[in-house]
């Protein structure tokens, strides 16, 4: 619980002034969250990197980061991939705004 706490803090710092994400139904979306699952949502592979970066500076800041662990490059994210629909925790989100299949 003071994990979920701790990590709706930093992503509120996080979002604070974050401009980017996508337009659904009028609402611009950047992120989905649901108990310790946090989904990032961006326009771009750049926009994401960037958001990522934030994301690791404000972690870092309250000692969420993995230091001595084997961390991942945020700038080799070259794996990502753009897809025109997924599904996320039962539903279907896909790239148009629209929720009918």
């Amino acid at each position: 619980m003071l994990f979920n706490i701790y990590s709706e803090f930093v992503m509120r710092q996080v979002l604070d002034n974050w401009n980017g994400g996508i337009t659904i139904g009028g609402s611009k979306i950047s992120n989905l969250r649901f108990a310790d699952d946090t989904t990032l949502i961006a326009a771009s592979q750049e926009e994401l990197v960037a958001l990522l970066s934030v994301l690791e500076q404000h972690s870092a800041a309250y000692g969420l980061d993995r230091e001595h662990d084997n961390r991942r490059e945020i700038k080799s994210i070259g794996r990502c991939e753009v897809v025109q629909s997924f599904v996320y925790l039962g539903s279907l989100i896909d790239n148009s705004g629209s929720c009918e299949k």
